[in-house]
């Protein structure tokens, strides 16, 4: 009996000196981010870990402080897991141990508190992105007159957030940004030197309301760029012809028949475009005529536009940026196209029109 009370003596006086021993010490074999923490105690564990966390992220010369507090706590949530919570009564934290002595620990959930990281990158693309700025082109009195473009910035919050998530050694991250540069850019509008298009068709200004949608529609057009391969769509670009967007009850073609709608005379807008594109030697897309003759081209070579029916498109298969360029004067609307020119799409020689050129039409620029 003695000899039996003296082995249990001197284990449980083992297993008292064992718990003094590793009581709030990491296990053996616990290694994050590389680095072995085998029986360092919480403490110095959670701070090394905080301390290996970036705390900044930058860009340029500005510097960013990251809110961590969310993946301190996610941290300390894990290391209860690693380290056994004290009850407060040594003898009970000692059953505890030895309930579990060989207990397995995962990297399971540890980690940085991604969603909040990335919840503050999203906060600041809004200071770091700026938009894409196109260059721009006018053609005013005769001179193009050019704009210049400005090349885009875009945090972008995945990279950055892999970046974060991924480094235990830096304290500052480089913020991952993409550039967007600008389409079409300063070199691309220095190509459009050539007149490819010009075409001219005349109307009675007398007519108020069919006048002012004529204009309209023109100043819609004037002065828009088509890029190489893309296809031009009249509507698109027009829009819908209703009384909010200023257009007003007209004459128009409808199954041989005429009626007044608003928009009526836009559709000589399309016919000038028209004949410009078949000057340049453009593919037409889409193109229909009237059901009825008009007054402003030969018979056959109009074209008739009807919002969400009917459109006039064509493609721009030059090499470069096709630049439309639409004026009117007191009796005449112009469209001239600028582009690239080249053997399949030839520099235009002399401008065309239907009947005649008017007194006023000679004083614009040509």
């Amino acid at each position: 009996m003695a000899l039996l009370l003296q082995l249990c003596f001197t284990l449980g006086l083992g297993s008292v000196v064992a718990y003094g021993r590793t009581y709030d010490r990491a296990p053996s074999g616990l290694i994050i981010w590389g680095q072995d923490y085998s029986g360092m105690s919480r403490i110095d564990v959670s701070t090394q870990l905080k301390e290996r966390i970036p705390k900044l992220v930058s860009f340029k010369t500005q510097d960013y402080p990251l809110n961590l507090d969310r993946s301190y706590e996610k941290i300390e949530i894990w290391l209860d897991e690693v380290f056994q919570v004290p009850t407060g009564f040594w003898f009970t934290d000692l059953l505890q141990s030895l309930e579990d002595p060989s207990k397995v620990i995962t990297a399971d959930g540890f980690g940085l508190n991604s969603e909040d990281i990335h919840s503050q990158l999203q906060s600041l693309s809004a200071i770091i992105n700026k938009p894409m700025i196109s260059a721009k082109i006018t053609y005013l009195n005769g001179q193009s007159v050019m704009t210049a473009g400005q090349v885009g910035q875009e945090l972008d919050i995945e990279g950055t957030l892999l970046k974060i998530t991924s480094e235990h050694e830096k304290k500052r991250i480089d913020l991952v940004v993409n550039y967007v540069p600008a389409e079409p850019d300063n070199e691309d509008l220095t190509k459009i030197t050539n007149i490819i298009g010009d075409y001219t068709t005349y109307f009675n200004a007398q007519d108020a309301p069919r006048t002012r949608n004529l204009r309209l529609a023109a100043l819609a057009l004037d002065n828009k760029l088509i890029p190489p391969g893309a296809v031009f769509s009249f509507n698109n670009v027009v829009g819908e012809r209703t009384e909010a967007a200023g257009y007003l009850p007209a004459l128009v073609f409808v199954n041989r028949a005429m009626i007044k709608d608003n928009g009526g005379g836009i559709c000589q807008d399309t016919s000038t475009l028209f004949q410009a594109v078949l000057q340049a030697h453009l593919p037409i897309v889409e193109r229909h005529t009237h059901s009825l003759p008009v007054s402003y081209v030969l018979k056959g070579q109009d074209a008739t536009v009807s919002f969400g029916i009917l459109d006039f498109r064509f493609r721009n298969d030059t090499q470069g940026y096709l630049f439309i360029s639409a004026r009117t004067g007191s009796n005449w609307l112009r469209i001239q196209l600028f582009g690239l020119a080249d053997d399949s799409h030839p520099l235009l020689q002399k401008p065309n029109g239907f009947p005649s050129y008017p007194e006023d039409w000679y004083k614009d620029p040509k």
